[in-house]
């Protein structure tokens, strides 16, 4: 159980709430930092909100525990009453409008049947509440030199190389230089978090999956005719010298497509099953079904032992993360405003699953 927030902690925070008027949310987070050096044992989390009507910020501090989450406020006289603050007007619904025709919030939700058909978008919405909920909690603030540290790197992520690629960039998204720098600021404190849920795991995963490792040279064979595919699949089995030229050929008449890859052995064996775990040189994997509906043979040309190299330390640290996430989606309270319940409740335990 969490420590309780003491009549002590209570009257601090009413004083340092009063103390944030004027503030702007991220000179408030600075601040944050001193309360919760005093009150370490107990969880803080600061939200806010934007009154457009008067350019203020109103700030809302959260102790959550097991118990339940004590929300505490100040609101000076001059802004908008409480009630009145969730208030919206018309055209803060609208997402476009095309030719006069507005195309308000609902509607374009509405349109969204690829969500309960695709969990995928519905678990990147899902675990980015998750991850700020994660960061709110965390001491937020970057130094001057690792936030310019950040941006180097963001930067040379994107091809930004000179400051008119930069300011280029930023105007065709019309991103304000202090927008850019809250987004790096958030791109390295999720960095940060992933550091942390990770720690020193990364060896261990290694060392208990280290099969799933193996690097894997294969010829693969795409084709959208399920009789090629299997004409394919059989030739390479049956060792058939001109079955990759013959792929070659189909290729190029754009029946097929045949390329060259390296994928890990748990890559392959998410696509082709339990046949890819043990497959050794010259084994043939498929026919598979692709997403997209097309079929996909592989030939097995190499197989390259594992190593915890820097690019399969980073999948680990991606795969740690990501069963955290699914930790964190499994316990997570969810509310749709929209759909059906039927709908929201399959989507909700597929997301928990």
């Amino acid at each position: 159980m969490s420590p309780k927030v003491s009549p002590d902690l209570l009257g601090e925070a009413v004083e340092w709430l009063r103390a944030l008027d004027h503030l702007p949310p991220e000179r408030a987070r600075e601040r944050l930092s001193d309360l919760r050096d005093r009150y370490p044992e107990v969880s803080m989390r600061l939200l806010w909100q934007r009154e457009a009507a008067v350019d203020e910020y109103h700030y809302d501090l959260l102790f959550p525990s097991s118990e339940g989450t004590v929300s505490l406020a100040f609101a000076p006289n001059r802004v908008i009453p409480w009630p009145l603050r969730g208030g919206q007007r018309s055209g803060e619904q609208l997402v476009l409008r095309v030719n006069g025709v507005d195309m308000t919030m609902e509607k374009s939700v509405s349109v969204l049947d690829v969500l309960w058909e695709d969990t995928g978008l519905a678990r990147r919405l899902v675990d980015t509440a998750l991850v700020e909920q994660a960061l709110a909690t965390r001491q937020p603030e970057l130094s001057a030199d690792r936030l310019q540290e950040a941006m180097d790197a963001f930067r040379r992520a994107r091809g930004l190389l000179t400051a008119q690629a930069t300011r280029e960039w930023m105007a065709e998204r019309g991103v304000s230089h202090a927008r850019l720098e809250e987004i790096v600021a958030s791109e390295a404190a999720v960095a940060a978090l992933r550091r942390d849920v990770v720690g020193n795991r990364v060896e261990d995963y290694f060392a208990a999956h280290r099969d799933g490792f193996d690097r894997l040279r294969v010829v693969r064979l795409r084709y959208a005719d399920p009789e090629r595919a299997d004409v394919a699949a059989a030739r390479l089995r049956n060792r058939d010298a001109d079955a990759v030229a013959l792929a070659a050929d189909e290729a190029l008449a754009g029946v097929a497509t045949c390329r060259i890859e390296a994928n890990l052995r748990e890559e392959l064996s998410a696509l082709f099953g339990p046949p890819a775990a043990g497959s050794k040189a010259g084994h043939v994997l498929g026919p598979a079904r692709l997403a997209d509906g097309g079929l996909c043979v592989a030939h097995v040309m190499a197989v390259e032992p594992a190593v915890l190299d820097e690019v399969n330390r980073r999948f680990i640290e991606k795969r740690v993360f990501d069963e955290w996430l699914a930790e964190q989606r499994r316990h997570a309270h969810i509310e749709w405003f929209w759909g059906s319940r039927p709908r929201t409740d399959e989507l909700t335990a597929a997301l928990r699953t």
